[in-house]
């Protein structure tokens, strides 16, 4: 899961080594349970069922997309005008969650101006994706996906947003197109051959900073890949020098990039697609000139920024809850907070986020601890939520599909354990505790649920 860089906080066991730092800062397994309160300061009223005021609940219909749009009317009213809207996820793989974002994305794009939606997903491989939404006789589209989305975005849902997108576009002129994009910095070999193929003819000058590109590139994502294979030894001075000549090759060619002669659509895809490459090498980078972890939270609201520096741009976000939440996970971190923190001060009153959670049925998990595009993805169960957290309270509420404004919540707007479940199947006893309006602008609760639909 990237400006300041904080450790970002992920359930893995506190580790003695700089490279087991470095997987806990960069995958989110499960979110660590972290409370202000100490236990003396734990009390009855805090496992106490609340009792949502009635006022506060909009009942949501997820029958259809007709339904559905007109149920959320009142939300699409507070998400429309912002500048970033971000749709959480408490689990990485419930099918219900996909589908509404999909059904909040599409009416976003339709009628309120929003042209970009972001992955959890590394810039350059949804790059590769996007190019299969805008022309008649574009490459497949579930190859694309299979190759270049993390696994948790290869299921049936994503596809059906990813399809109506293709639709659109071709219903529409080119100035219209809507598009898919990514705001993370993991795998970066797909960042690498797009700037080997937009710049390689160019400036014979830049070959080499371009070769050591693509092999630093290939280098990272080789140990990536095959992080979870049993007896994997990881080689720390190899990816020091490795990530350090990748993060020189990537900043020398930005610095070149303003001479090159190219169309200015071009350029401009290519400057973002050189800074997303930077990004991929920052934690070598933070190590070896700054001491401290590379924080993915930090990242992400970097890219973000990008996103949408021109005038007018907006931005849509896919991403876990622990990373759009407003309050960071970890009250450690001494630089902010998660996503949300960072793109909340970048652009103050102009960021909503929209939390999702669920408390009973199934969703799906790889028994990785990380994830690629290659892990693979099965249906887990979820258990009971405990007593005391937010999801055993909104469960019982009569509606089994709803929202409320968590800034509506008055009194009842107290710390309490929130389910975030990880890509994991053992993730489902993680709780983050805090008070739901200081994560999220709204929540949107969903009773009972299911596994995503692989591909």
């Amino acid at each position: 899961m990237a400006g300041a860089y904080p450790s970002t906080p992920f359930l893995l066991p506190r580790m003695k080594t700089l490279f087991r730092s470095l997987l806990a800062a960069t995958l989110l397994a499960a979110p660590v349970a972290v409370s202000a309160q100490t236990p003396a300061a734990a009390t009855a009223a805090d496992t106490a069922r609340i009792e949502l005021n009635p006022a506060l609940i909009n009942a949501v219909n997820t029958q259809s997309f007709e339904q559905f749009r007109e149920t959320v009317r009142p939300l699409i009213a507070q998400m429309a005008d912002k500048k970033v809207v971000a749709l959480g996820e408490g689990t990485h793989g419930t099918a219900e969650f996909y589908q509404v974002r999909f059904w909040l994305t599409r009416i976003l794009m339709e009628e309120h101006g929003f042209r970009q939606v972001a992955l959890e997903n590394t810039y350059g491989s949804a790059r590769l994706v996007d190019e299969a939404l805008h022309q008649h006789g574009a490459p497949a589209l579930k190859p694309r996906m299979q190759k270049h989305l993390l696994s948790i975005w290869q299921n049936q849902e994503t596809a059906a947003m990813l399809n109506w997108m293709k639709e659109y576009n071709h219903r529409h002129n080119r100035r219209h197109h809507v598009s898919l994009t990514g705001i993370d910095a993991m795998f970066g070999t797909d960042d690498a051959l797009l700037v080997q193929a937009g710049l390689s003819k160019r400036n014979p000058t830049l070959r080499p900073h371009i070769e050591q590109l693509v092999k630093s590139a290939a280098f990272q994502d080789a140990m990536w890949l095959h992080i979870n294979d049993a007896g994997f030894k990881f080689d720390r001075k190899g990816w020091l020098s490795n990530g350090l000549a990748g993060y020189a090759a990537a900043d020398e060619l930005l610095k070149a990039l303003p001479t090159a002669r190219l169309p200015r659509i071009q350029r401009e895809a290519l400057e973002l697609t050189l800074q997303n490459s930077r990004m991929v090498f920052d934690y070598p980078y933070q190590v070896q000139f700054h001491k401290r972890d590379s924080s993915r939270d930090s990242l992400f609201a970097a890219m973000a920024q990008l996103l949408v520096r021109k005038p007018g741009s907006k931005l849509i976000i896919w991403s876990h809850n622990a990373h759009l939440s407003r309050q960071s996970m970890d009250p450690t971190d001494n630089n902010g907070g998660g996503t949300g923190a960072f793109l909340e001060r970048m652009f103050p009153g102009q960021y909503f986020v929209l939390g999702t959670s669920t408390a009973f049925g199934t969703f799906a998990a790889t028994q990785q601890a990380f994830i690629s595009p290659l892990s693979p993805m099965a249906a887990y169960p979820l258990p009971t939520p405990k007593a005391g957290s937010w999801e055993a309270s909104l469960a019982q509420v009569s509606s089994p599909a709803f929202f409320f404004n968590t800034h509506q919540l008055g009194s009842q707007d107290v710390q309490r354990p929130q389910r975030l479940v990880g890509q994991t199947p053992t993730s489902t006893d993680q709780y983050g505790n805090y008070r739901l309006s200081k994560a999220y602008d709204a929540l949107l609760f969903l009773r009972t649920t299911t596994a995503a639909t692989p591909l």
